[in-house]
């Protein structure tokens, strides 16, 4: 990676520190196209990306909505939510995986899909979570 791709990054990652997501998430989208070539400012968009999902779509509880952040239907078989959760997952690794891991916003998604991970794929938790989120079961 270049060192003004990088000066750049670091630019969006500042934003992103101060609490300005939507900032963040601009700067990394001129990056990305400003070089097409280069893989780290689009898993910088990508990241910033998944954590404005989950700031904008909270359940009445405050609670991310895991269903939004993973881009899953509601009401799906617990199968289905599994092998969905998985496929989104091994994408996002895909991307986040390398140099790009050394952002602190890559650091949150991992966090945030563990956490979204442990309430969905297992049929208790995830009962439990719709009806604490006001999500008909």
């Amino acid at each position: 990676m270049s060192r003004k791709i990088k000066e750049l990054l670091r630019y969006c990652e500042e934003n992103f520190e101060k609490g300005n997501l939507e900032l963040a998430l601009r700067c990394a989208v001129s990056v990305s196209l400003a070089n097409p070539d280069a893989p780290e400012p689009y898993a910088h968009v990508t990241a910033y990306r998944i954590l404005l999902t989950a700031a904008n779509n909270v359940t009445v509880r405050g609670e991310p909505d895991w269903y939004a952040v993973f881009g899953i239907k509601r009401g799906l078989s617990s199968k289905l939510v599994a092998k969905s959760i998985e496929r989104q997952c091994l994408k996002i690794l895909e991307l986040l995986n390398g140099e790009a891991m050394d952002f602190k916003a890559a650091l949150q998604v991992y966090d945030l899909f563990s956490r979204g991970m442990d309430e969905l794929t297992h049929e208790y938790s995830r009962r439990a979570y719709d009806l604490r989120s006001g999500f008909s079961v």
